[in-house]
């Protein structure tokens, strides 16, 4: 189980099912058979009733609301590998139709998100390539909402491929190229970039290596045209419990805007990544700054963490972001019981304005056993975000899951969940508490196969 602590989100893609109240886990009581070309893959379809409860601010008094709701839900994840071919995906959708208790108005909510990657490497090849997509919640326009569906909605493509050549026998040099393009309603539509660069990496030991990393990145988006190139020195070293990666370099970048004018920026980049890993628990501490634009990451070859596969995003202009997320899971906490948590902060500095924003993100969730056909689930996340001053929360929401399932068979599973959300803002927007209370009945399943 996966238990990383972002699944408290309503519509979690990766424990909670996107309104199921189990884990993937609990999608098959056994894993069934499978070839071993598949390494694990689950997935479930609901249909859910429920209601909901709305509470919401307006300063001088309070509007409530109660919405009795249907829906059916569905997702799908894990990774398959044969051969030289690897795709990993996670996806998650709703469809729920609501009816207002007040004037009888009824309501159809949607909502999907999730991210797949395509890649091909073959060690006796030179060449290699790969394909990504990710369909993304932004809350440019509508700042965090109790209700996911209300977000707008973002889907990128990305495309790249590359050729090795190996000048000795403990270096290799790889030159690539990648393309990348959004798709949706206004400002999120028709962003595009590229990039070109090369990959050089030295074997220094068993366990090391050292590498230098050169890129040009061209990106269009909203009549601004921007150039990055990037410079960066790496290493990486295999610990007998872990991993530790360093990188240091710069990123130096020309806009050109619209009107005509033409501006320079330059940072210093790198990025320092501890991990510790055991058969129970495993802890990840990473700091990383970076210079870039939302258009200009899309052709910037990042596979998708799906463990920190945030609620929702805001677009940037251009800008140098420092960052630092902890993260540490536990399967076995203790007998029947799992622990998962994270915590995010992010600086980002606007090149063209100089101001800053900054951005938080954490929760923990934690499953419990009760019996082999039942189990319970708590999940928590919080997602903030402040201006100039660290310490002054502009607006936040916070989600709390708490859910029971009981299995009915092999396939089938039953069960109850409250969610509750709560959404504080400091700016004109009202304050919102809603409270859904869902039956859930799922079947799905759970695969895995050994290579």
């Amino acid at each position: 189980m996966d238990c990383t602590a972002g699944n408290a989100k309503k519509y979690s893609l990766i424990t909670l099912c996107l309104g199921v109240t189990c884990a993937a886990w609990s999608l098959a009581a056994s894993a069934q058979g499978l070839s071993d070309d598949v390494k694990t893959l689950s997935g479930s379809a609901s249909v859910f009733t429920g209601i909901t409860h709305t509470r919401t601010d307006r300063g001088t008094g309070t509007d409530t609301n109660t919405e009795p709701s249907i829906g059916v839900s569905g997702r799908i994840g894990g990774s398959l590998e044969r051969g030289a071919n690897a795709l990993a995906l996670q996806y998650g959708g709703t469809l729920e139709t609501s009816r207002d208790t007040a004037d009888g108005g009824q309501t159809d909510n949607s909502s999907i998100t999730g991210a797949s990657r395509y890649d091909y490497f073959d060690p006796g090849s030179r060449f290699d390539f790969n394909l990504g997509h990710t369909v993304r919640s932004v809350r440019d326009d509508t700042g965090f909402v109790v209700n996911p569906s209300s977000y707008e909605t973002r889907n990128t493509l990305s495309a790249g491929a590359g050729v090795r050549f190996y000048p000795g026998e403990l270096s290799t040099l790889r030159f690539f190229g990648q393309a990348g393009r959004s798709f949706g309603e206004g400002d999120l539509n028709d962003q595009e970039s590229y990039t070109v660069g090369s990959e050089f990496s030295r074997r220094l030991s068993t366990r090391s290596t050292a590498g230098l990393n050169v890129s040009r990145s061209w990106s269009d988006e909203r009549d601004t045209d921007i150039t990055i190139d990037s410079a960066q020195l790496v290493y990486n070293l295999l610990l007998e419990n872990g991993s530790f990666s360093i990188g240091a370099g710069g990123s130096w970048a020309e806009t050109d805007y619209g009107g005509g004018s033409t501006s320079d920026y330059d940072a210093v980049t790198g990025f320092v990544e501890r991990s510790w890993e055991t058969t129970d628990w495993s802890t990840a501490v990473k700091y990383n700054r970076s210079m870039s634009d939302s258009a200009t990451d899309l052709s910037l070859n990042m596979p998708p963490a799906f463990s920190f596969m945030p609620d929702s995003i805001r677009l940037r202009e251009l800008v140098v972001k420092d960052s630092v997320r902890i993260s540490h899971q536990n399967r076995r906490l203790c007998n029947g019981c799992s622990l998962g948590l994270y915590a995010e902060g992010s600086l980002l500095e606007s090149q063209r304005t100089g101001n800053t924003r900054h951005e938080y993100r954490g929760g923990v969730n934690l499953g419990y056993q009760l019996t082999n056909l039942q189990r319970l689930n708590f999940g928590y996340s919080w997602q903030g975000d402040a201006d100039d001053d660290a310490d002054v929360i502009v607006e936040q929401i916070h989600r709390i899951s708490t859910g029971w399932m009981r299995q009915l068979d092999e396939n089938t599973s039953f069960g109850v969940q409250l969610i509750q959300s709560y959404l504080r803002s400091d700016s004109t927007r009202d304050d919102q508490d809603q409270f859904e209370l869902r039956f859930i009945l799922s079947r799905g399943f759970s695969m895995s196969g050994q290579r």
